[in-house]
């Protein structure tokens, strides 16, 4: 009942995702605090001006008048007069435009406001005009447009920002270009303002103001990452020595053509900003990246625990496998239904040698090094595979057979060797042939092949395979669905010695798979599964799976047509009021009555028999089956005459036992098959 609930619970998944927190990206996200301020549009516009509404002044412990520091992007500050205005909402801060240019931020970003109180006035100031505010301008620059803004108007300047001076009908935009003392400065009556010295080139300038993190999109997980690896070491170095590591050294971007490395690597470079342990991330909430200091507390409470390490281990790849594509399986036991039998086959073969090793020492026995899957398309060949090696946390390559081939003489040969070299290099691994008939057929079958390449192949993989150490864990799975013509020798105990037939779902198997494929969808009560059992017999896993995805189409489609229904009814008759009631919550009967209108099977009937002749071919050759008993009692170490008649009644019991056995595996063929 349990199985039959979940699908058809549609908030079940949601609510599970929202109770799991992303602790990956936590970086990226601001932190609330009374201090940040949305930046609004001024109405006053002076360039030493911002206002806030009186309650925020209040919160921040500011006065009318108060020297304010204001921290924007790409490390930008600057130093402003605060002033109350009651229009201001609370959490908004109104800035000029000339002002939001020097913090490097538009309109609805956010900027910090934290307390000035040790600006000392200027002893010194000096500043130089942009060159095109200044063509066409004769006369003295200081006594047109310095003079009047700066009398008796006490401004704070900060070095390297720019400011508009307004002089008769022309402004003139002027660079802080030295203060003395210090970064800031309040300009007062007895200050000297020099403005000698070369305009400064409007190129110039605009090269300071390079790309930041709002720059680059698409991003945000590799953002993320990058700033926890740079920035976090660089701000808070207290972090890592609490925890007890050290910071990366340094950072590799890799990805195609145009994807945004240097891009990013520039962002980096001008915002300073990232890192890499888990449970550091887990307290990004706790933690203000903008802070100059952190809680004790927070330090106290860091711990590095066994999930941070699992963690840890699921992101990151070993580096011998870096040259080689590497996928990481995330396929459990619970997205393959049915086939049980094939699970605890496969447990046994692969997840006990690596979970268990001690058992087999124990036993004196060397585990198995390579499976066989044959059987019809569609049956779950391919999921298996991964699904075994996600279970047992071992690394995965998948080689496609016709991957190894190519047209030079001795260069599939190498990539066979180098294939298994990476395993080697990697274990515990399970390396993944898919598609093994078309570089194992029998040897002499493929005439005018390039000069025998699918041979010389062969022979290597044998080769290898008759290398492999037992001390390195590396398991071979292969799958076909052609295995009448793999060549034998592939097939002998020590290589490929396990063979297992994974036969079209029995109706067991399909119901479970019906609920593995639709366990994240919403179904309604009414859909009844055994029906849908019943009429998909011969079906394989793929048609099954299929038939969900046509269904599931179907409900979107009608999902979406009735929206657009609903948006026409409301934009004929704006006064309509109409209940926002979902018309196609889940998957009904009808969705599916209509996806078994396509159904159809992918396997014929002609191809089962292919696969039994083929198993009864192999037991009959292998002699599977066979009811072997050990005599009752022992063999009796008697005279001559005791010893030969054992020996003479021997091959009888055998002769019998095996017709026996014989029998009972036509018997169980049925079974296996049907």
């Amino acid at each position: 009942m349990a199985d039959e609930a979940g699908p058809s619970d549609p908030h079940a998944a949601a609510a599970d995702a929202s109770k799991k927190k992303d602790f990956s990206t936590a970086i990226l996200e601001r932190k609330k605090s009374p201090n940040r301020l949305v930046v609004d549009e001024a109405v006053n516009d002076d360039n030493s001006v911002v206002a806030l509404h009186p309650t925020t002044m209040e919160k921040l412990q500011l006065f009318r008048g108060d020297t304010v520091l204001l921290k924007g992007k790409k490390r930008r500050d600057t130093v402003c007069i605060v002033l109350a205005d009651d229009s201001v909402d609370e959490t908004k801060i109104r800035i000029n435009k000339v002002v939001r240019k020097n913090l490097r931020v538009r309109l609805g970003d956010i900027v910090s406001v934290h307390q000035c109180t040790d600006v000392k006035y200027g002893k010194r100031v000096h500043v130089l005009p942009i060159d095109d505010t200044i063509e066409g301008i004769t006369g003295n620059l200081f006594d047109s447009f310095l003079k009047p803004y700066f009398l008796e108007a006490y401004r704070p300047v900060r070095k390297g920002d720019t400011f508009l001076a307004r002089g008769g009908m022309r402004s003139v935009e002027f660079k802080v270009v030295e203060t003395d003392p210090g970064e800031y400065c309040i300009v007062a009556p007895d200050t000297e303002i020099f403005c000698e010295g070369e305009p400064i080139k409007r190129e110039d300038e605009e090269k300071l103001d390079e790309v930041g993190y709002d720059d680059v999109g698409g991003v945000r997980k590799q953002m993320a990452q990058i700033r926890e690896l740079v920035e976090l070491p660089l701000r808070h170095p207290q972090l890592f020595k609490t925890i007890g590591v050290k910071p990366p050294k340094g950072i590799l971007l890799y990805g195609p053509p145009g994807s945004g490395k240097t891009l990013i690597a520039r962002a980096v470079a001008n915002e300073t900003g990232a890192f890499f342990v888990i449970c550091i991330r887990e307290k990004m909430d706790v933690i203000d990246l903008e802070d100059d200091n952190i809680d004790a507390e927070v330090l106290a409470s860091m711990a590095v625990t066994q999930d941070h390490f699992k963690t840890a281990l699921g992101m990151s790849n070993p580096s011998a496998l870096r040259e080689t594509v590497v996928e990481v399986p995330n396929i459990t036991w619970q997205d393959i239904g049915g086939l049980e039998g094939v699970k605890r086959e496969l447990q046994e073969l692969i997840q006990y040698p690596v979970e268990h090793p001690e058992k087999f020492e124990k036993f004196g026995m060397a585990p198995s090094k390579g499976v066989l899957f044959y059987g019809p398309p569609g049956c779950g060949k391919t999921l298996l595979a991964k699904a075994i090696a996600n279970e047992c946390q071992a690394n995965f390559i998948s080689v496609k057979g016709p991957e190894l081939l190519t047209m030079w003489f001795g260069e599939s040969e190498a990539n066979v060797r180098e294939i298994f070299d990476k395993a080697r290099g990697s274990a515990p691994c399970v390396l993944f042939f898919d598609e093994l008939d078309s570089i194992a057929v029998q040897r002499g079958s493929s005439s005018g092949d390039a000069g025998g390449a699918a041979d010389r192949v062969l022979n290597q993989l044998l080769t290898e395979m008759d290398g492999m150490n037992s001390k390195k864990t590396v398991f071979i799975i292969g799958a076909t669905n052609r295995p009448d013509i793999i060549d034998p020798a592939l097939l002998r105990p020590g290589r490929l010695d396990q063979l297992i037939y994974i036969p079209l779902p029995d109706d067991k198997s399909r119901t479970q798979i019906f609920k593995s494929v639709l366990r994240k969808s919403p179904i309604a009560p009414d859909v009844d599964f055994d029906t849908l059992v019943r009429f998909t017999h011969g079906f394989s896993g793929a048609d099954i799976t299929e038939i969900c995805q046509r269904a599931c189409k179907t409900a979107i489609r009608e999902n979406i047509e009735k929206d657009l229904e609903r948006a026409r009814r409301r934009a004929e008759d704006p006064d309509l009021m109409e209940d926002d009631v979902d018309e196609v919550p889940c998957i009904t009967k009808a969705h599916f009555e209509e996806s078994m209108k396509y159904a159809r099977r992918s396997v014929s009937d002609a191809d089962i028999r292919k696969y039994q002749a083929f198993a009864q071919t192999l037991q009959q050759s292998r002699g599977f089956g066979t009811d072997f008993r050990f005599p009752e009692g022992g063999v009796a170490a008697s005279g001559g005459g005791g010893g030969a008649a054992a020996a003479a009644a021997a091959p009888a019991a055998g002769g019998g036992a095996f017709a026996g056995g014989a029998a009972a595996a036509a018997e169980e063929d049925d079974d296996l098959y049907s």
